[in-house]
């Protein structure tokens, strides 16, 4: 067997085949998954942890209490647990996952940018996770 087709070969066989590409989501996606976000923010901006760690997703919530999802925010990511400004760029999705991108502004002023990720749980999108991103100043002037 050729190095080419084995590692061709390993790739399929460790890949889940139900891994489908994102594309841009439709209006009525892109509001779904924007709402989701703005509302955990809002309950961050509001003090009600309780109600932002109901925006989770179930494998999170399985992982961390409310208690230590409010220390993971407070601690991991201040700029969002204490934000001042929230604008999201274009959402992608392919039905069960959905990623946008989110620029937050911090009480000190800095603007930082972060890639949320959700996903389709019994008809609703539930956040999976957050990783801070670096944008490069182009992309950053498309995040207004």
């Amino acid at each position: 067997m050729s190095l080419p087709f084995a590692v061709c070969l390993l790739f399929f066989l460790v890949t889940p085949g139900s891994v489908q590409p994102l594309h841009r989501s439709s209006a009525e996606v892109r509001r779904q998954v924007v709402g989701v976000v703005e509302s955990q923010f809002a309950a961050f901006r509001d003090g009600d942890y309780a109600l932002a760690y109901s925006f989770a997703a179930s494998g999170l919530q399985q992982q961390l209490t409310v208690a230590a999802f409010e220390r993971m925010v407070k601690d991991g990511y201040p700029v969002i647990a204490y934000w001042r400004a929230v604008s999201f760029g274009a959402v992608e999705d392919n039905g069960r996952e959905a990623v946008v991108l989110v620029s937050v502004q911090g009480r000190g002023g800095r603007t930082r940018f972060f890639r949320y990720v959700l996903v389709r749980e019994e008809n609703a999108w539930r956040i999976s996770g957050v990783e801070e991103v670096n944008l490069s100043p182009g992309v950053q002037g498309q995040m207004a």
